[in-house]
């Protein structure tokens, strides 16, 4: 049965809903459809097949590109767009929601009196917007995933992570202990040194600290362009750990995900590089359009990084069948 036959059916009753007409033929298994069956026309295949076949990503390690990338997310963008932009809406909303937490935890501590009391409320506030946070980050990746896996957008997507928040907490735990905590160490260091060289101290006139701060300025400029590249080798991997966290039902451990997110980029660093710039000028577009164009560019930008994640891990999936539902 080939693809051709899908609108072949009129007249025929659906087989899985025999009160409906049929609209086309299931290009697998050649049994009638009717509109629902085949999602408004979108799906040649029946939900049987979808569901025991689901099509794999087109594009792989060795196969993707920027062009491609765009070539297969912006049709499914056009088609599930406002579904898509609807949940960054509501993620937005929930981000906004979980800083007013914040703000809440530590105004209770204000009210009492108690500066240990407000850094104690603020600081769980945080960790729950933090968490609260990713995880609809999750769940919209999710609903990415959905897409590019031929099915249509939920939104009860939008909060299925919920689940996952203690592998979730524990792996951005370990990035920050790995990651996040040497290079501030890093920044204070350096910070400290610059000041040492330049001899200021708390008491120099600013007019002073600018005199001498100034003809070291070009070896601050140095020092940072030198750490650029090994910070960006380092930190690209990151990107994909949301990615990572939201394809499985069940998460691997955290150092696992580090691992698995280190092996996605490599050899492949540079292009990638290319398509997360990309991707920012798409949300700087965005946001410039009067913010109007913000929510559905963010919308676009997930779609395509989990896109570009499937690439990216395509022969793992090769090896261990359809996508995780």
């Amino acid at each position: 049965m080939s693809d051709a036959d899908f609108d072949r059916g009129m007249g025929a009753s659906c087989a899985l809903h025999p009160e409906q007409g049929a609209s086309g033929t299931c290009a697998r298994c050649g049994n009638f459809m009717c509109d629902v069956c085949s999602q408004g026309g979108t799906s040649p295949r029946c939900p049987a097949c979808r569901e025991r076949f689901s099509a794999a990503f087109p594009l792989t390690r060795e196969t993707w590109s920027i062009g491609g990338l765009f070539a297969v997310c912006w049709p499914l963008f056009k088609r599930e767009w406002g579904m898509l932009s609807l949940g960054a809406l509501i993620s937005i909303g929930v981000s906004g929601g979980a800083q007013l937490m914040v703000q809440v935890g530590t105004g209770i501590g204000s009210a009492v009196g108690s500066e240990s009391v407000a850094m104690v409320l603020g600081g769980v506030a945080f960790v729950a917007q933090w968490a609260v946070q990713g995880l609809v980050q999750l769940g919209l990746m999710r609903m990415c995933f959905d897409v590019l896996n031929g099915r249509r957008a939920d939104l009860e997507r939008l909060f299925s992570q919920m689940h996952k928040v203690l592998p979730y907490t524990l792996t951005m735990l370990l990035v920050t202990i790995l990651v996040l905590v040497p290079m501030t160490l890093l920044v204070v260091l350096a910070g400290i040194g610059f000041l040492a060289l330049s001899g200021v101290t708390t008491t120099t006139p600013m007019a002073e600290v600018w005199r001498s701060v100034s003809p070291l300025l070009g070896l601050l400029a140095l020092a940072v362009m030198a750490l650029l590249v090994p910070l960006i080798y380092v930190a690209l991997p990151l990107y994909f750990l949301q990615p990572e966290l939201a394809y499985e039902e069940a998460p691997p451990s955290p150092w696992k995900v580090l691992r698995r997110c280190w092996d996605y980029v490599r050899g492949e660093r540079l292009p990638i590089l290319g398509m997360i710039l990309l991707i920012n000028l798409l949300l700087l577009a965005g946001f410039c359009l009067c913010c109007v164009g913000l929510v559905p560019a963010m919308a676009l930008t997930q779609l395509l990084i989990a896109g570009l994640f499937l690439a990216l891990r395509s022969p793992r999936d090769e090896a261990s069948g359809p996508h995780p539902g």
